[in-house]
């Protein structure tokens, strides 16, 4: 039976995860079990590719088999999420995935630029980064004590319970003197 939260903390657990196709799947799977063969033909990928990061996925403990079927002499294997929602963190010292991380806060920073902002990019990446960082542990401290209660929020929509992590993560932060701090120089920082 899949958990409703997963903490994911191993860097090399999330490098699997953020696989390309690997991420298709997990996305694919949220809604319903699915076979290797209708994975393979809505991601157009042949079914010993898609079985190699079904692998993957298993070995890493994101998939399971679900249930089995017999059709004709052969049975149908039907993947699905060990957990509802997987709650990963970037800022885990893993030289790769900072870097990972820092690569997509460059993505936003173009978008700031198309849309008339001015800033220093090494000074605004540094506080977003710092911000994400402080964001991303409390929402890892958030997301376990969910893990841990699952039973009491088995009643909850998915979308509920990430947008109480969101809350919640807002409330506890809004504590942090010095994320409030680096907010303020958010602000400074990024203007037109």
């Amino acid at each position: 039976m899949s958990k409703r939260v997963k903490v994911i903390t191993d860097p090399e657990v999330i490098k699997v995860m953020l696989e390309d196709t690997r991420r298709k799947i997990l996305q694919l799977l949220r809604n319903k079990e699915m076979t290797i063969s209708q994975l393979s033909e809505i991601l157009g990928k042949t079914p010993q590719t898609i079985y190699h990061h079904i692998e993957k996925l298993k070995d890493a403990g994101l998939v399971e088999v679900k249930r089995t079927e017999m059709k004709g002499n052969l049975v149908e294997k039907y993947y699905g999420r060990t957990a509802d929602v997987f709650y990963i963190n970037l800022y885990l010292g893993d030289e790769e995935l900072r870097y990972f991380a820092r690569s997509r806060l460059k993505t936003k920073l173009d978008i700031f630029r198309k849309l008339g902002y001015e800033f220093n990019e090494e000074e605004l990446l540094d506080i977003m980064d710092k911000m994400l960082m402080k964001e991303h542990e409390v929402k890892v401290k958030i997301s376990k004590e969910m893990e841990e209660r699952e039973e009491e929020l088995r009643d909850f929509s998915n979308e509920d319970i990430i947008h109480a992590v969101e809350w919640l993560a807002m409330a506890e932060l809004g504590r942090d003197d010095e994320y409030i701090e680096l907010l303020k120089k958010l602000s400074r920082t990024l203007k037109r």
